[in-house]
């Protein structure tokens, strides 16, 4: 008997004997309702979003899902989205990479992509990376009007009139219900980006391009792009960060008063929003010196009409372009933002400046948004984080549970290949913190987790065939969008790196829901093994989204040159 079947043999063996629920999650594939005319057999499905919870629920039931039977979570809907290519440009960035704002990689073709790759992210594998989203890019650009980015909302396909390619960044968080209004933008053949929202304002209809990533039903926040240069408005164009309501769409002055610098043009946006009484907060990043993309807090005065006033840009301190000496980082944004004020966010560093062998996107939380300061996960905050790791910033909740990706290895990338990432959730103790929610996560003085560490229930089935890769947003419930890769049946083992079929089974990349278990008497924490000798995978059978996920090459990575 060869070694590696000893050893996968003893694993389940040691996982059949555990208890029969030993986690916090149920993992729920989510059907996405699109026609078969529309999809192929190599389309992938990621999870983008989910339905907040109502706040009569948040208030009876503290402890979400994990007191109140929730079942399959079908209260709380997953929006999603496919891939047959990764994008190019990223459907949701306002510029390339999302640090590009001269636009000199991707006037380059072919050539920019691998630049970007080999100078900002310094894989070995930076020909096939910059061959797989120059093809995708060229065929927007040059091609056809073939859809990539097809939106759905559990069960229903999402596509606004005239839509190619669509995208969803979230659900609206209007007041005292759970809103199934979707929002984000979508392309059509004479725009590349249009929003939609659960709040029509005709002002943002005429931008050249507008981008919509949270709303609370009163105020929308995005971005407005101005047409800046010539040609088709593929190149050269400026942001600013906006919000808007029925009536008023606000554009916010850049930090850095200057529309054009050289060859590098102003940008802005912002990602998030919450109202507290006459003050209003967004997050997301701003115009600095130099045309330096930095994080950013916005804060305005809201006057009894419903209008913003004294709107103010208030730099995140540590997570600048030029934090340090020299300009260690080449952008950074600030993501998501919670009623107790604390903000999360992704800071890229300069592939100038690696650390520990990567240049990576860093991810931080702020305490406080009247007191910003960026503190970036490390080996402090609760055991999977070290320090230059990288990752995507996914969503916190009311209950400061943040989650995203994170590495989950820590090889040296430069000159070498992609650190493996797999989805996280880190119940972080501050302002706001409940302390009894927090305790079902706190194990071995660890309050971060890999999630798929939180749905290894014992078996080799159920569960089993997923790994969860990204976790994008989470409700005050606790249920979780995500993105897991999944073998049918079952992997040969519940340990994080077993193969599926023996390194011959056919895995898909599927948009899948985290539901947390109610039953406190089945619910318990067994972190995953890993197995020596399953350490490299074949992948013959992945396609590109799987062999992504297993960490060969970045789908979302965030930037800068």
């Amino acid at each position: 008997m060869s070694s590696k079947l000893q050893l996968t043999t003893l694993a389940v063996l040691v996982s059949a004997a555990l208890p029969a629920h030993a986690a916090l999650y149920k993992v729920v594939e989510v059907d996405s309702g699109l026609p078969d005319s529309e999809v192929s057999e190599k389309t992938e499905y990621y999870g983008t979003a989910i339905q907040p919870s109502p706040i009569a629920d948040n208030t009876t039931f503290p402890k979400g899902c994990f007191e109140k039977d929730c079942g399959l979570g079908t209260d709380y809907k997953l929006a999603g989205e496919t891939r047959e290519r990764p994008d190019g440009f990223s459907y949701r960035e306002e510029v390339p990479f999302a640090m590009d704002n001269s636009f000199g990689y991707i006037e380059d073709d072919y050539d920019g992509f691998e630049d970007y790759c080999f100078f900002q992210l310094g894989y070995a594998t930076c020909e096939y990376w910059a061959s797989d989203r120059w093809s995708s890019w060229s065929n927007e650009t040059y091609g056809s009007d073939t859809p990539n980015s097809l939106a759905f909302i559990e069960g229903a396909a999402e596509k606004p009139t005239n839509s190619i390619n669509t995208v969803i960044n979230s659900f609206s968080k209007a007041s005292g219900a759970a809103s199934s209004i979707p929002v984000g933008n979508y392309s059509t053949s004479s725009k590349r980006n249009e929003v939609f929202s659960d709040v029509a304002n005709a002002d943002i209809l005429t931008k050249p391009q507008s981008r919509a990533w949270a709303s609370d039903g009163t105020y929308v926040v995005g971005s407005t792009s101005t047409k800046s240069g010539v040609g088709d408005n593929r190149y050269y164009y400026s942001s600013k960060a906006a919000v808007w309501n029925d009536t008023t769409l606000a554009a916010i002055d850049w930090a850095y008063n200057d529309e054009q610098d050289g060859d590098y043009y102003a940008q802005g946006s912002m990602r998030d929003l919450y109202v507290d009484d006459s003050t209003f907060y967004g997050v997301g990043y701003n115009n600095y010196k130099d045309q330096h993309m930095n994080a950013t807090i916005f804060t305005a005065h809201i006057e009894g009409s419903g209008a913003l006033t004294k709107i103010d840009s208030i730099l995140i301190n540590g997570a600048e372009v030029d934090a340090g000496d020299d300009n260690t980082n080449t952008n950074s944004v600030a993501t998501n933002i919670n009623k107790n004020l604390v903000v999360v966010g992704q800071a890229k560093r300069s592939g100038r400046y690696p650390q520990n062998g990567a240049a990576a996107n860093r991810l931080f939380v702020v305490a406080n948004a009247n007191s910003p300061s960026a503190h970036f996960l490390d080996s402090s905050d609760g055991g999977i984080f070290f320090n230059g790791a990288g990752g995507e910033m996914g969503g916190i909740n009311n209950f400061n549970e943040i989650v995203g990706r994170i590495d989950s290895e820590n090889h040296r990338e430069y000159d070498g290949k992609q650190r493996r990432q797999r989805a996280f959730i880190y119940a972080y103790n501050g302002t706001g913190t409940d302390a009894d929610r927090r305790n079902i996560f706190y194990k071995d003085n660890k309050s971060a987790w890999l999630l798929d560490d939180l749905t290894n229930d014992g078996s080799t089935t159920g569960n089993n065939q997923y790994r969860i890769y990204d976790a994008t947003d989470i409700n005050d419930a606790g249920v979780i969008s995500a993105t897991a890769v999944m073998c049918p049946g079952g992997y040969d083992s519940t340990a994080h790196n077993a193969y599926c079929d023996n390194g011959n089974g056919d895995e898909t990349v599927v948009a899948v829901k985290l539901v947390p278990i109610s039953d406190e008497a089945q619910r318990n924490i067994e972190p995953r093994t890993y197995e020596s000798t399953a350490s490299e995978r074949q992948g013959g059978s992945l396609g590109f989204g799987a062999l992504t996920l297993l960490g060969l090459f970045g789908f979302m990575r965030k930037k800068i040159k």
